[in-house]
């Protein structure tokens, strides 16, 4: 196995310059930076991280926090943050909490996810894990899809994308309202994301000078079975046109597929927007609330590698306002 000085020798340079181009230290010259990048390639070198870690006090490794696993937004949100930090030169953990018992190892301070260089917490609330509204370490994190205005943070403008939604649905003087969706199986790991679309909508809906008593809430978990049921219940109960705020396109996708099966037609019988523009939607016509996903992991990615490269403690808050994209159901 080779070693840093086998780098060091073949490359004729010093073994410090080495340490150097592998911790990217950019006042190395360019030309001693490609002969140590082309010996490291020739000796098939990779460093030792532990040892790394003892010399430097950096383990070029960035913890990622997600609620939990399995949906596409999550795999599209940890794409874009991979794709930055390899650019920086750091790798991630991820570490799904799933389960009270992984929250309370989560809050022990010795947790080898505070081992790393910091952190990303996605899609979760520290004001609703810890008392302290932070987490128990020194290191560098960044809130992810969530405001928080006690620590640095990267989201998605929800309430602006309900209100969105009550600017673009069609709703006739017949109408009946629903919003479907927003019920969290375990409060403490939400972060309050369908809450603030459901404002925006209700606001919204306020400032079109539509009596919010028309509205009915259809509180669901997300799960596309169960929005099929209520769209099969729907349509059999209401016998006009009905206009439906879905709080996510995986609910929206159900729901109208139940209402069709129930011989109901998309723009004749109901109207609908959902929430996300997750990739299928394109394909089936749902209308939608875009969440710059990508974005949104990238410039979070971005902000937490700059901070621990430059040793900065600046306040992050950043804002990305979501677009309306207009199908076949409104």
């Amino acid at each position: 196995m080779s070693t840093i000085k086998d780098v060091a020798k073949l490359a004729n340079v010093s073994v410090g310059t080495v340490s150097k181009i592998l911790n990217n230290d950019s006042t190395v010259k360019v030309r001693n930076r490609e002969a140590v990048l082309k010996a490291i390639n020739a000796l098939e070198y990779s460093p030792n991280v532990h040892a790394r870690h003892l010399s430097t006090g950096k383990t070029k490794m960035i913890s990622v926090i997600l609620p939990t696993i399995g949906y596409e937004f999550q795999g599209r949100l940890i794409n874009s943050i991979d794709s930055i930090l390899s650019k920086y030169g750091f790798d991630s953990i991820l570490f799904s909490l799933l389960s009270r018992d992984r929250l309370k190892r989560f809050s022990d301070p010795s947790h080898y996810l505070y081992h790393t260089d910091g952190l990303l917490v996605t899609s979760l609330s520290l004001s609703k894990m810890f008392f302290s509204n932070s987490l128990p370490t020194n290191k560098p994190y960044i809130m992810v899809d969530t405001f928080d205005d006690r620590n640095d943070c990267v989201h998605i403008d929800n309430y602006v994308g309900g209100k969105m939604v009550a600017q673009h649905l069609e709703i006739r003087n017949e109408s009946s309202i629903f919003i479907l969706g927003g019920f969290e199986s375990d409060e403490m790991f939400s972060s309050h994301v369908f809450k603030d679309r459901i404002a925006g909508f209700i606001d919204g809906i306020k400032e079109k000078g539509i009596d919010i008593s028309k509205v009915k809430h259809i509180p669901e978990l997300l799960d596309w079975s169960k929005a099929y049921d209520v769209g099969v219940k729907i349509a059999k109960q209401v016998k006009r046109h009905f206009s439906v705020f879905s709080v996510s396109d995986i609910l929206a996708w159900g729901f109208m597929s139940g209402c069709e099966s129930a011989g109901k037609k998309v723009r004749e019988n109901f109207s609908m927007i959902g929430y996300d523009d997750l990739n299928f939607t394109e394909k089936v016509g749902i209308s939608t609330i875009h969440q710059p996903i990508e974005e949104l992991g990238k410039i979070a990615a971005e902000k937490l590698a700059t901070k621990i490269l430059n040793g900065t403690h600046e306040r992050v808050y950043v804002k990305i306002t979501p677009t309306y994209i207009e199908r076949s159901t409104n």
